[in-house]
């Protein structure tokens, strides 16, 4: 498995700006814990083929939110993915507590986005 995205995907939970909560049955902590402590790459679920094979490609979410946070890839797999992923606090949390408190909290969510749609009315 390659780093061959170099930006989340529109999808990619690890975006400020995914649904909260929205993470295929996963809890929150799942997917913090993987990155923490030094799980395997994460797979980018837009890459992973229907034949039941593994994904082509590592979560680019996950790779920037590492990188954001200081974060070293200790996990063999990860070769040098961190090297070819720049930080990117804008688009992907930087912490954990952040990640966490999003997907949380999806009523949060929901007045913030009802919110924007206000002002934009």
């Amino acid at each position: 498995m390659k780093p061959l995205l170099k930006r989340p995907c529109n999808e990619c939970p690890w975006r400020r700006n995914h649904p909260a909560g929205w993470l295929g049955g996963y809890r929150p902590e799942d997917f913090t814990s993987q990155v923490q402590f030094d799980g395997p790459p994460l797979q980018c679920h837009k890459t992973i083929p229907g034949d039941g094979t593994d994904a082509r490609s590592m979560c680019a979410g996950a790779l920037i939110f590492m990188r954001n946070s200081c974060k070293a890839a200790n996990h063999p797999d990860y070769g040098d993915a961190l090297d070819t992923i720049a930080a990117d606090t804008e688009t992907v949390f930087q912490w954990s507590g952040e990640f966490l408190d999003h997907h949380n909290n999806p009523e949060k969510w929901i007045e913030h986005v009802r919110a924007r749609m206000a002002r934009r009315a």
